[in-house]
């Protein structure tokens, strides 16, 4: 049987999150979410099921070169998720929380 699965995902004000269902499952099929890759510090990516919704935006020489590379991003100007809620709460002046309100 194929499967077919049902994906949720939630911009939230605080968090964002992915979460999917295989309906091969039946009503009992259990609820997965996806987790995504973030800066939890500088040169550090952890795989997490929920995105902070915080975007930090780096200074200058602020960090050593490459503190926020990712496979898909190479020295960015800002940094979500979070490290950026963390990094926003010490400089408040750099951080943008709930981007999509």
């Amino acid at each position: 049987m194929e499967s077919r699965y049902i994906i949720g995902i939630d911009l939230g004000t605080t968090n964002c999150a992915v979460a999917y269902v295989d309906t091969h499952g039946g009503r009992d099929a259990p609820i997965h979410f996806l987790h995504i890759p973030q800066v939890v510090s500088p040169g550090n990516v952890e795989n997490l099921s929920l995105l902070p919704s915080f975007s930090y935006q780096i200074k200058e020489k602020e960090f050593p070169e490459g503190s926020f590379d990712l496979p898909w991003r190479r020295a960015p100007q800002d940094v979500v998720g979070a490290y950026a809620r963390e990094r926003g709460a010490q400089v408040p002046d750099r951080v943008i929380s709930s981007p999509k309100s």
